[in-house]
Formats: structure tokens, sequence, C-alpha cells
């Protein structure tokens, strides 16, 4: 993995990360999650377009979705799920996953609203959620891995 930008310092991968893949990283969303599992997946290596994925990138990332969603799945019991790429505020291939819930969840004293009632997450509140908080979700994530 090149030194390339700050995508790594911005989703603070060290004290983010949930899961590593051979081309990818999963980690929790530390910057304003939006939804109970809110999280991101980076590519490890740092191209702007994703036109320009390999075939073994995309191999991988297929993997990751699936395990990803069947470990979210596990962990929270969401309803839908979305998988968002924007790339306006970080140039590096990367996408937003946004677990949805058609009813409101608490989680470790955390309400998360939801219900489905704003299709679009990035319309949606913000959390400021404390490192202690994040690592609970994560780990969460973690163990429902197989």
């Amino acid at each position: 993995m090149q030194n390339c930008c700050n995508i790594w310092e911005v989703f603070d991968e060290e004290n983010n990360l949930i899961k590593e893949y051979q081309h990818w990283k999963l980690l929790i969303k530390n910057r304003g999650p939006r939804t109970l599992g809110n999280s991101v997946a980076v590519l490890k290596r740092h191209i702007l377009r994703f036109s320009d994925i390999t075939d073994e990138e995309m191999l991988d990332f297929a993997k990751l979705v699936r395990e990803t969603e069947n470990a979210l799945k596990k962990s929270f019991n969401y309803d839908k799920i979305h998988w968002l790429m924007y790339m306006t505020k970080d140039p590096h291939v990367h996408f937003h996953i946004f677990p949805r819930y058609n009813e409101d969840k608490n989680f470790g004293g955390i309400q998360w609203m939801d219900g489905l009632r704003e299709p679009d997450p990035l319309k949606m509140e913000q959390k400021n959620l404390s490192q202690e908080q994040l690592n609970e979700i994560k780990e969460e994530i973690k163990k429902n891995f197989f």
C-alpha cells in the first residue's frame, strides 16, 4: 500500500479497522456515522476512478461485500443496505456502507433514528461518537465475520 493521500488518517485506520482483505480494508465510520454499523470499504491501492480497478481487486471486493453484509445482518439485523461512492471530499476509491432499518435502533445506549424516513442517508443526522462507542460497534461487527 503506497502512501498516496490522507485517506487512512481521515478514517483513522489504526483505531477503526474491522477487517483487512488482500486489496481492501473495512473500517467503522468514525466521522459522523449516520446509521448503526455505518462503515467504509477502502481500496488499499490509490486510484481515483473505479474503472481503474483490477480484476483481482474486484474479486476481493465481491468477497468483502458478501462477508460485510452477512456480518452486519448478524450484528444489527438491517433491513436494507446502501453502498455509496462519492469521493468528493476524499479522492481515493472507497465506498460508504449504510445499513438501513425499518425501525429506530438502540445499541450501546445510543438511539439511532432511521425508520427509513429519509431515503438519502447523507441527509440523516450525524452522530458524534467517542472512540469507545465506535469500538463497541466495531467489535460487534468483527465477532460476526466468518
